[in-house]
């Protein structure tokens, strides 16, 4: 009777588990057609690497980094219209994120991540831009700026990374590096535990705006593809020693930085990552936003704009 009840449960979950692979797979499908690339791809890392990219507008170059668990859409969602009015914009979907498709967990560290930057960006012939780096991106930005000072004009950290004093909690985003288990969850119940996550992940981002609801369906539904999951895990394990790694060395940064906040941030502490990085770095001016959360190019996208404009007038 025992072993009957055994074999009964386990072809129960065996069941619930292909109903769930099943789902995820069409999910993942219907969501790739719904939202597909929105622009090219440039070959990098000896062609290694496809980065796919959205390019608009024309003038001066400003490149537009996205954070973790996002895609370029941060930006043609956000400011990437008023940006081209002025500039030539490019946004970039990073390693793993978006269509930038890849696995390899080397891409993840903001060393490797600033070297196909810079390799897309020499591909792409772009020269001496301003690089704007959204959150965790704003942490891929200050590598760029160590690693290849003689090749960008200035930089505007938006509500971006700069420190680490303990590694992340990773809990349920560890989850795609486990063996076995780690695929097999990824691929089945990810997307519907994390399409009920979602509303408050984004509402915290927004906070104390609301979360617009095309963002958070565009957002939350690329994310949650099995792949660009596995991505955020590979991604957090790589943060804390890649943070900790050129925290110490922003003193050396000569680029003129503009670092924006706002007061009401509840992803980060504006200021762990924005006052401490302006007392640290050489040049550099900071904006904190009165009631602006983390997404303030979403909710004070006149502000922004003005920052970087002046930061364009401060680098010419």
């Amino acid at each position: 009777m025992l072993i009957k009840i055994i074999i009964a449960f386990i072809l129960i979950v065996s069941v619930i588990f292909l109903v769930l692979f099943g789902y995820t797979t069409w999910k993942t499908k219907q969501v790739e057609q719904a939202i597909p690339p929105a622009g090219d791809v440039v070959s990098v890392l000896n062609g290694e690497l496809d980065v796919h990219y959205v390019r608009e507008g024309s003038g001066d170059p400003v490149v537009l980094l996205h954070g973790r668990d996002g895609t370029l859409q941060e930006f043609t969602l956000s400011v990437m219209d008023e940006l081209a009015k002025d500039y030539d914009v490019i946004a970039i979907d990073r390693p793993g994120y978006g269509y930038t498709k890849s696995s390899n967990p080397e891409h993840f560290s903001t060393k490797q991540q600033a070297r196909i930057v810079n390799d897309a960006l020499s591909e792409l012939e772009i020269e001496n831009p301003v690089i704007v780096g959204h959150s965790y991106g704003g942490a891929v930005m200050l590598q760029y700026l160590l690693d290849y000072p003689e090749q960008v004009r200035g930089a505007l950290s938006l509500a971006g990374v700069a420190y680490q004093d303990e590694p992340p909690t990773e809990s349920f985003y560890a989850l795609p590096r486990y063996p076995v288990i780690g695929p097999l969850l990824t691929n089945t119940v990810i997307y519907p535990l994390g399409g009920m996550m979602a509303d408050n992940i984004y509402d915290q981002a927004f906070h104390p705006a609301d979360a617009p609801e095309t963002y958070v369906n565009v957002m939350s539904s690329l994310y949650l593809r099995p792949k660009q999951f596995t991505a955020t895990a590979h991604e957090l394990a790589h943060m804390y020693d890649s943070v900790t790694g050129i925290q110490n060395h922003y003193a050396k940064i000569q680029t003129p930085v503009t670092i924006l906040f706002g007061d009401q941030d509840q992803i980060l502490d504006h200021k762990q990552d924005g006052e401490r990085l302006h007392e640290a770095l050489p040049d550099s001016t900071y904006l904190l936003i009165e009631n602006g959360g983390h997404k303030i190019h979403h909710t004070h996208t006149s502000e922004f704009l003005d920052a970087l404009d002046e930061l364009m007038e401060k680098s010419s």
